[in-house]
């Protein structure tokens, strides 16, 4: 057997994980036929097969779930490698940060503070709706409000995030005291996050918008276009919004900063999540919904 080609493995781990030589190939950034070509190509080199070809797309045999498996390990081998290789001195390289585009527009001024001290470090903004997958290095520190963070990721949890129902003082004040919620118009979530707090309250609207992020939520509120569920630390500084109810407690989530264990030893990721906990801890109170706009009851107006 001749020399391997050991891309090949990342190749077939990506193939195996994703189902589809379509969908590696969105991800690796090769070609259909790139990528069928270096899978005949392992499989001739390990003479053996490890893939079913079919019209609905791929799946493995027993040889290629085993091999897809070890190079997954070697994958995750790698990964620890590059996140403990790094310069002792003057911080310095790139910082992948992720979490949904409400948060980090929220964070902009810790990171600006970030950045002013340690002016070498490139930080690398991700905005994204979905948690990206720390063991294939697709960030190495995330911001994510989660109940249930993942075994292998370390950090700290910030706060528990409070979430009520907010709405533009113009909105509300347009209704008569006392108009029950659902006569008044929602902004909801495109993906059905906030759906079990809606029926959990009773709650069904005949009037609503969805929209997909966050922040895109956020913004249809503050033009006036309805009320919707909201984290307080989203909406409770803007004076813009009033609070109609700040939801029961088991409606908080925690909010975790987080990265994966074999960051552990990076002195860059390790001092910029220290930073930005120490940040973000210092806005506990409006995190959990103790301080801001919270409280103010239905049409009393801003002053």
């Amino acid at each position: 057997m001749h020399s391997m080609n050991w891309d090949n493995l990342r190749i077939l781990e990506c193939c195996a994980r994703t189902g589809s030589f379509a969908k590696a190939s969105v991800e690796l950034g090769l070609s259909h036929s790139s990528i069928s070509r270096r899978m005949t190509q392992l499989e001739n080199d390990l003479q053996t097969t490890l893939l079913r070809r079919t019209a609905s797309g791929i799946s493995l045999t027993d040889a290629g779930a085993k091999i897809s498996a070890e190079a997954r390990d070697m994958a995750v081998a790698a990964l620890a490698i590059r996140n403990t290789s790094e310069d002792e001195g003057t911080l310095k390289g790139r910082i992948r940060f992720e979490t949904i585009d409400a948060s980090g527009i929220g964070v902009m001024p810790h990171l600006k503070a970030f950045c002013d001290r340690h002016p070498e470090v490139v930080i690398d903004l991700c905005l994204s709706q979905t948690i990206v997958d720390l063991d294939r290095g697709e960030a190495d520190v995330v911001l994510r409000a989660t109940n249930q963070p993942p075994e292998n990721y370390v950090g700290y949890k910030i706060a528990d995030h409070a979430f009520g129902i907010f709405g533009t003082a113009d909105l509300i004040n347009r209704y008569a005291p006392g108009t029950p919620l659902n006569d008044l118009p929602w902004v909801l979530w495109s993906d059905g996050w906030s759906d079990d707090w809606m029926a959990e309250m009773g709650l069904a609207p005949r009037r609503i918008m969805r929209v997909s992020t966050a922040n895109g939520v956020l913004q249809a509120m503050r033009a006036g276009i309805g009320i919707g569920h909201m984290a307080c630390k989203s909406a409770a500084q803007d004076e813009k919004f009033l609070c109609l109810r700040k939801l029961v407690p088991n409606h908080r989530m925690q909010l975790w900063l987080l990265m994966h264990e074999s960051m552990r030893r990076n002195q860059r990721v390790r001092t910029f999540t220290r930073f930005l906990r120490d940040k973000l801890v210092a806005d506990r109170p409006f995190f959990e919904g103790e301080r801001g706009n919270v409280t103010r009851p239905l049409n009393i107006p801003l002053t």
